[in-house]
């Protein structure tokens, strides 16, 4: 575990998850426009179509769905009307999934494109444009604040020497894809990253446990060592919620 660099890192990333401007607020508790299921559509519909880019990765999705929490968390008049308003909540969305495209996944995104394509007509570019300002705008243009897969990707760093490289792959994508139906699910999804990684990771640990050469204890007292998390009663609950969504998924398909 000695990487004093990255133990740094994740020192910083923590103390950025919980600065203000990063900080999500139970904004779903001010409107009855946007619902949690409806939410929820549109975190899946923001990873089919980043998996239709050939080239993008999941984690653009996982990072335009933060963008567009911290969005509808900030206490911009453009927020305040796409609470009130559904059909404007989606166009932020889709400004959010824009946003992350060009900036994490370096797409040359054109707005007629996303306009005809993407959308179907159903936001014209000038509007999409113009949301898009409003999005960046209200988030003050911090654009790289860290998710959970930079924590999972730091933690098993860390914790490599005691997982076999055979798993250490297979553990990363569990970890991430766990994560990746938490944010999701908006109860979950207001969770600080580093707890979500945190608690996916014992999730894929308990899904894995009968692999070979995962010492499952090193790799949480490594990550609990670095970042402070332990299984308290905070991360118990959220533990059990990400397992019960783990089966409903498993049951899903």
């Amino acid at each position: 575990m000695s990487n004093p660099y990255l133990i740094s890192q994740i020192s910083v990333m923590q103390k950025q998850e919980r600065a203000e401007a990063y900080i999500c607020s139970d904004y779903m508790a001010l409107t009855n426009s946007m619902r949690p299921d409806d939410r929820k559509a549109l975190c899946n519909w923001a990873f089919g179509t980043v998996a239709a880019c050939n080239g993008a990765s999941p984690a653009t999705a996982v990072i335009a769905i933060s963008y567009f929490d911290r969005f509808m968390s900030s206490n911009s008049n453009s927020a305040e009307i796409a609470l009130a308003d559904i059909h404007v909540g989606q166009l932020a969305f889709l400004a959010c999934l824009v946003i992350a495209l060009k900036v994490h996944s370096g797409f040359d995104v054109e707005t007629d494109f996303v306009s005809n394509t993407i959308c179907r007509d159903m936001y014209r570019a000038d509007e999409i444009n113009s949301m898009e300002i409003q999005v960046l705008t209200s988030l003050e243009w911090r654009l790289n604040g860290p998710t959970s897969h930079d924590f999972i990707d730091g933690f098993l760093h860390l914790a490599r020497s005691s997982i076999d490289s055979i798993y250490l792959d297979s553990l990363t994508r569990c970890s991430k894809a766990l994560a990746e139906l938490a944010v999701t699910r908006y109860d979950v999804a207001l969770q600080y990253p580093s707890s979500i990684a945190f608690t996916s990771i014992c999730c894929a640990l308990l899904y894995l446990e009968t692999a070979p050469s995962v010492d499952s204890v090193t790799v949480l007292r490594c990550m609990s060592s670095v970042s402070g998390l332990n299984f308290n009663d905070y991360t118990r609950r959220l533990f059990k919620t990400m397992i019960r969504l783990m089966h409903e998924s498993f049951s899903d398909g």
